[in-house]
């Protein structure tokens, strides 16, 4: 039979998990529930403008090159929650380890967040004065709506 000391203890961080990863799921949620979300700006400029055949081509290839790099950091932001859940499950308190994973997922965000802003400029340069024009409507209108 198991001792009631271990079952105890078993039973803390069982429920130390769980808080974790409660926490995170609700951060994701409420406090930043569209982080990584790319603003749907490639069905808009697809729907809403009118693209040469070679800006189309240009523009499949950016889209491919930011769909590898976003992949990569979405991995990354997975892993750094793994990693702060165990730093929060071993430490129970603000500890350098809870810390150190901190930094790493909000380092992995602000990472995304970059990639994000340079793809919109790279999608942007492709277009000419006109097509510029509507698509920063459509920038600012995608940025509103994730605000709201």
């Amino acid at each position: 039979m198991i001792s009631k000391g271990i079952r105890s203890a078993a039973l803390i961080i069982g429920l130390s998990f769980m808080a974790g990863v409660i926490g995170i799921l609700l951060g994701h949620k409420y406090i930043m529930p569209n982080a990584g979300k790319t603003i749907g700006l490639h069905e808009q400029i697809h729907n809403e403008l009118v693209l040469t055949s070679a800006q189309n081509v240009k523009l499949h290839e950016l889209e491919e090159l930011f769909s590898v790099k976003k992949t990569a950091l979405e991995l990354r932001m997975k892993n750094a929650n793994v990693r702060l859940s165990a730093a929060m499950q071993s430490s129970h308190e603000m500890s350098p380890e809870v810390l150190a994973a901190k930094g790493e997922y909000v380092e992995t965000l602000d990472a995304l967040q970059t990639l994000t802003l340079e793809h919109i400029f790279a999608m942007r340069s492709l277009l000419n004065d006109a097509q510029a024009e509507k698509f920063d409507e459509i920038v600012t209108s995608s940025f509103r709506d994730i605000a709201n």
